[in-house]
């Protein structure tokens, strides 16, 4: 029995589907990751731990803290009185315990709290996913259409970075349950092709039939707009931590995932069709 911590989050609403695809049998967390006696009651049975949960997508630095870390430590603990045999942890490209972003320390505290652990674990870095009902590609389009008529483009756009599709990271997360040589390991992924963020607002625009005037701006100056203008919502439509990254480059070899899973990722402008469906105009509006 597989336990998913987060089923119903972005990344939770595709493993699963890949799950039930492959046959295997899971359940998803129900209760916070503070419960102790909610961890201990479902654990029972479970052999696998996929650690979904976290809190990046609100934007706040203190719920990074209690969900992503402490949380994680929680679960670890009752974990390992359970008896369970293997963890699967997500992660991000340049995850570090001593990295000056918040998103970026608090991931590498986890894998930190993961690896001195005591349970068999694989770590999967990976770069800025995409997919529907994501927080990267639709948030863009969202941004794009309340600042018309141009489109920001932090540092000019020249941050290059290797967006991977949600359905091929899920694909990678469940293909590491039969990988007993990826056990203990820290593994990235990422997409095959290496794309500047001016090459991605492009293509949003294309593929949604936009026009905008490109606007390049110091990536301070958007940081400051960002909290300025969005900051007051309690779930942001772009939070600080989408600004982090573009303060260093989200990349990996070119053929990561290919070499570690045999998988071909799914090229961006091909796949993010999803960005034209029927009311997603409106969806993006009350985001």
């Amino acid at each position: 029995m597989i336990l998913v911590t987060g089923a119903s989050g972005f990344i939770g609403r595709s493993l699963t589907r890949v799950l039930d695809h492959a046959g295997r049998p899971w359940r998803a967390y129900t209760g916070r990751l503070s419960d102790a006696e909610t961890l201990r009651a479902e654990l029972e049975g479970v052999t696998t731990v996929i650690h979904l949960a976290g809190a990046e997508a609100r934007g706040n630095r203190r719920l990074l803290q209690v969900v992503d870390v402490t949380g994680t430590q929680r679960l670890i603990e009752e974990a390992r009185r359970a008896g369970v045999g293997r963890l699967i942890v997500p992660s991000r490209l340049n995850a570090d315990p001593h990295a000056i972003h918040p998103l970026l320390r608090a991931k590498g505290e986890v894998e930190r709290l993961v690896a001195r652990g005591g349970i068999p674990y694989t770590i999967v870095r990976t770069a800025t996913l995409f997919g529907r009902d994501d927080r990267f590609s639709e948030l863009i389009l969202s941004l794009a259409i309340w600042s018309w008529p141009v489109v920001w483009l932090p540092g000019g756009g020249k941050t290059p970075l290797q967006p991977l599709w949600v359905e091929d990271y899920a694909y990678c997360l469940v293909s590491a349950l039969d990988r007993p040589d990826l056990v203990g390991r820290t593994v990235a992924v990422a997409g095959a092709e290496r794309l500047s963020y001016r090459d991605i607002v492009r293509a949003i625009l294309a593929i949604s039939g936009r026009q905008r005037i490109l606007l390049p701006l110091p990536v301070k100056l958007v940081r400051r707009l960002s909290l300025f203008l969005l900051g007051w919502w309690h779930w942001p439509p772009a939070g600080r931590f989408f600004m982090d990254r573009f303060s260093a480059p989200e990349v990996t070899d070119l053929d990561a995932t290919q070499h570690l899973f045999a998988l071909h990722p799914a090229r961006f402008g091909e796949t993010i069709t999803y960005l034209n469906r029927r009311g997603l105009r409106w969806r993006l509006f009350r985001r």
